[in-house]
């Protein structure tokens, strides 16, 4: 039933306490299109890294053995792991500055949406580091091994063997994120920078006020802490530092006879 009156507000005005009434949710807009945008900037960046992946990765040396096929000439060749192992590095490397990034420039859009996007951004940036880096040099070794006579060497360009290493990007991505997520001090990780509280439990200044009852009560209290006589009847509080009282003597005995 509405009365008309002034709500009572027991622990004080919203305002004085630095409450904050909740935000209405991220609208899901907003929320894809910040997941599609990490996507699409992890997966351009994949280009330039495929390039210093080949650029980095040995070249693997093969021999034309006739029947036997085309051979690796060393038998027990660094090369032919190496490139696994620099685009394990460089993924990596790239899943953990990508996740920071996208954690400092999208401060109001930190949540699922940025998980999200970082995770398929590390799948997507992993596939066009791999398209690309294979792609320098794949023709010369492909007309060479149509063309090459029993005998002949080449350096074959490097490639992907484990693919497992595609996911390194996604999975080093994902930790930081939630660890950033983790550590994070702030109430709400889409609102940096608020202050953090419980409600009107914190006073403007950030102290505790300690609890108020509503002035229409019989008894109103000061806060805890504060100066003065608990209640204008109440007695007043016994000194810590006097000597305590004497015992009362006992009662005499009654005389027998």
């Amino acid at each position: 039933m509405v009365t008309g009156q002034e709500p009572v507000f027991p622990y004080g005005p919203p305002e004085a306490s630095g409450w904050e009434p909740p935000r209405p949710p991220r609208p899901l807009r907003r929320s894809v299109a910040a997941a599609a945008m990490i996507i699409v900037a992890m997966a351009v960046a994949g280009g330039p890294l495929g390039l210093l992946w080949a650029w980095l990765s040995p070249s693997v040396p093969v021999i034309n053995a006739g029947q036997n096929g085309i051979v690796v000439s060393d038998p027990s060749p660094e090369e032919y792991i190496a490139a696994d192992g620099w685009f394990t590095i460089i993924g990596f490397a790239f899943g953990l500055l990508a996740a920071i990034v996208a954690w400092l420039v999208l401060r109001r859009d930190r949540g699922p949406a940025v998980l999200l996007g970082v995770t398929l951004g590390g799948l997507a940036s992993a596939l066009t580091m791999w398209m690309t880096g294979r792609m320098i040099g794949l023709g010369e070794w492909r007309d060479w091994q149509h063309s090459s006579a029993a005998g002949e060497t080449f350096s074959r360009p490097p490639d992907l063997h484990a693919h497992g290493a595609l996911l390194v990007a996604a999975f080093a991505a994902v930790i930081v994120t939630t660890l950033l997520a983790g550590w994070s001090n702030d109430p709400e990780l889409d609102r940096p920078g608020a202050k953090p509280g419980y409600g009107h439990d914190l006073g403007a200044d950030g102290s505790y006020p300690g609890p108020r009852l509503d002035p229409d009560d019989s008894y109103a209290g000061p806060h805890p802490g504060a100066e003065g006589p608990i209640s204008s009847g109440s007695p007043g509080a016994p000194d810590p530092t006097a000597a305590p009282a004497p015992p009362a003597p006992w009662p005499a005995d009654p005389p027998r006879g």
